[in-house]
């Protein structure tokens, strides 16, 4: 009964771990191609010959995973029982989808209300999984529809912190929506300092908030500087000792993600593996870079690479020319970067060295200095579209949190009995 009929995951999925008990040998087929996709390079794909009998047996003395998916060769009452048993020897964390033979839709709402996140009728395609599998695995982070942002530089000195801060500036302030910006650049960070605020953290204490379940500690390494735009506190690290892994900032941004709709990342001075990482997962990535020759060249380097690690898909990648006019006669046409580098920038923004230096200096967002407006406004049009807002202004949905598992329905009817 899945109406997806196209692709609701362009980003690298989180990691998970999703089990298959399934007789169809298309099915079959089908779930371990996905271990060739890009987008499910962190997800453990099991594929079992078996029914609900053969989860039920293996789950009474084994983990269960992230998601389990049954097939079905009847949808009689007994199976439904056999279901709700399947429930009790999961976590209630545990998605199910349910593979069965007929077309029905009072039968999927019956599914649906036993707390089945989605029932599926034969024949499945490749792409049915993948959209199926995605869109569970984002709902359990909360982050279904959350946006995230990236900000890389295509060499150093060309702005990519000042950029970062002005993009989140606008998704906030400008376009109303709930932001938060964080650095990856651990002690060398001086994101506190420009948004006026304290630096409280660092990201090793932060990774360790954000796993564990006390909420109120992270919380607390959140610092807001508007209503509606929070920076994460962190750049308490001393310089010269090594930063933390892009597994733990990851699971920053995860936590992140369960709250913000809109989470930016200043990737300038992050790690390889964190730089690597974030551009396989976010949905909007912006390489800036100045016109001038060596920077555009890197520039040119660093969005084949992102492409690379994409899986060749340039959706979500942007250049931003930014400084222009600096150059003093040096700068390249924007032409010449087309023909020659095979560079369009998506927005391209003048050398304005007092607004930026008086935001820095005074530690207050770009939007509330004046002479700001014609830049604030050129950015917000470009932000628009990368947020995808809708008429009114708004994101289709607020992020949440976890929705405490959908397997938690089965769980909570077999305690009440």
């Amino acid at each position: 009964m899945s109406d997806f009929t196209a692709s609701t995951a362009s980003v690298l999925l989180p990691a998970a771990r999703i089990s298959l008990f399934v007789k169809e040998e298309e099915i079959r087929q089908a779930a371990i191609s996905l271990k060739n996709d890009w987008r499910f390079a962190r997800v453990t794909i099991e594929v079992t010959d078996g029914d609900v009998e053969s989860a039920i047996e293996y789950y009474s003395t084994h983990p269960s995973p992230d998601l389990v998916m049954v097939e079905t060769l009847n949808m009689t009452d007994d199976f439904a029982g056999r279901l709700e048993i399947l429930g009790s020897e999961c976590a209630e964390t545990t998605a199910a989808v349910v593979v069965g033979p007929i077309n029905d839709v009072y039968l999927y709402r019956k599914l649906i209300e036993m707390g089945v996140s989605d029932y599926l009728v034969k024949p499945l395609s490749r792409d049915v999984l993948a959209d199926v599998f995605a869109k569970i695995l984002t709902e359990r982070l909360g982050a279904q529809h959350s946006k995230l942002m990236a900000c890389i530089g295509a060499k150093g000195g060309v702005g990519t912190s000042s950029l970062s801060y002005l993009l989140a500036d606008v998704a906030g302030n400008g376009l109303n929506q709930k932001t938060v910006i964080l650095d990856a650049a651990g002690g060398w960070s001086y994101l506190s300092v420009a948004m006026g605020g304290e630096t409280v953290t660092n990201l090793h204490e932060a990774a360790r908030a954000a796993i564990s379940t006390d909420s109120d500690s992270f919380q607390r390494m959140i610092i807001p500087v508007s209503e509606k735009l929070s920076f994460l506190g962190t750049g308490a690290e001393p310089l010269m000792e090594p930063g933390i892994s892009a597994e733990h900032f990851e699971s920053i941004i995860n936590r992140l993600m369960q709250t913000y709709p809109v989470v930016m990342v200043d990737l300038s001075g992050a790690s390889i593996d964190i730089r690597r990482n974030i551009l396989a997962r976010a949905n909007d990535v912006m390489i800036v870079s100045t016109p001038t020759l060596a920077s555009l060249r890197s520039a040119r380097s660093l969005m084949q690479e992102a492409k690379t690690i994409r899986g060749e898909k340039e959706d979500g990648l942007h250049i931003i020319l930014n400084q222009k006019g600096n150059g003093s006669g040096f700068d390249v046409a924007e032409a010449d970067m087309a023909m020659a580098f095979k560079v369009k920038p998506h927005l391209v923004l003048p050398f304005l060295p007092k607004l930026f230096g008086a935001a820095e200096a005074q530690g207050k967002p770009l939007s509330t200095l004046s002479g700001g407006g014609e830049i604030f406004a050129a950015v917000q049009k470009f932000m628009e579209d990368k947020i995808g807002l809708s008429p009114d202004k708004s994101l289709p949905a607020t992020a949440g949190g976890s929705k405490g598992g959908l397997l938690g329905g089965l769980l909570n009817k077999v305690k009440k009995k």
